[in-house]
């Protein structure tokens, strides 16, 4: 039995009505930009979904050059937020990077399906699961000669971004489907839980939700790196008896009895 004559988790374009079939049609303003670039927020304010975005950026980088070795056909890895939005492209080759640049793909180009129609990024968002789409059914002329597989990034049941790994039409397409999987699973978990700025966000915000004043989140980072109260109070200039005390309200507020249990509730 063929792998997609199986039971499956990931959808194509077959699986579709025609009503549904219709929505991927791009918009027409937007097909004559279909490749305009999507400004994104202003640069005052750091958000969560900046934050994501890096960590997702560099976490795609380190997958990938761990993995290319394995891979000996030309390829591109398309990496995109939410909304569809490429944040960056992994290339197997000068060679593919040109196409792409000639295509006129690159970050800040929406694949959302208003935008771009059917393609792998679009097909995902709207079915919810890894989507599968091959050569001529793309929307997109750039993506006729290529097939593509894309994976939600997701953790809790929260999507932050999609991976699609695309390659040439006369290639087998039943090796990306797990291939993606394995590489959308990696970025969320091996990679993103080591991201240093991802572990100082989650701390930040785990501080905040317990209701800690900034004083007591000073002491508390310090405390988590395994400062006695004496050194703390030192590098804060306050008495160690201060400390102490702070150290009393940190643990009530959240509701912890020892420094095991206060680091447990701070680590992942």
């Amino acid at each position: 039995m063929r792998v997609f004559d199986r039971p499956r988790a990931w959808s194509m374009p077959g699986d579709l009505e025609a009503s549904e079939l219709e929505a991927f049609r791009p918009l027409e303003a937007a097909q004559a930009d279909v490749h305009g670039t999507v400004s994104g927020a202003g640069s005052s304010a750091e958000s969560k979904e900046h934050i994501y975005h890096r960590a997702m950026i560099a976490s795609i980088r380190s997958e990938m050059n761990k993995l290319s070795q394995l891979l000996s056909i030309p390829y591109v890895v398309f990496l995109t937020d939410k909304a569809g939005t490429i944040l960056e492209l992994v290339y197997s080759s000068p060679d593919t990077r040109t196409e792409m640049e000639q295509a006129e793909l690159r970050p800040g180009v929406s694949l959302c399906r208003e935008r771009a129609g059917m393609n792998a990024v679009s097909l995902a968002m709207e079915m919810k699961c890894i989507g599968v789409v091959r050569g001529a059914e793309h929307s997109d002329q750039a993506f006729r000669n290529w097939n593509c597989v894309c994976a939600p990034l997701q953790d809790h049941n929260t999507v932050y971004g999609y991976v699609d790994i695309s390659f040439n039409r006369v290639e087998p397409i039943e090796f990306a489907i797990p291939f993606v999987q394995q590489i959308a699973e990696n970025v969320m978990g091996k990679w993103m839980e080591k991201n240093p700025e991802m572990q100082q966000y989650r701390l930040e915000a785990t501080l905040q939700a317990y209701k800690l004043t900034a004083r007591e989140q000073e002491v508390a980072r310090l405390w988590l790196l395994e400062k006695s109260a004496l050194h703390i109070g030192s590098d804060l200039g306050i008495s160690e008896g201060t400390v102490r005390n702070m150290l009393k309200s940190i643990y009530s507020k959240m509701r912890v009895n020892d420094r095991f249990q206060f680091v447990k509730r701070l680590t992942p």
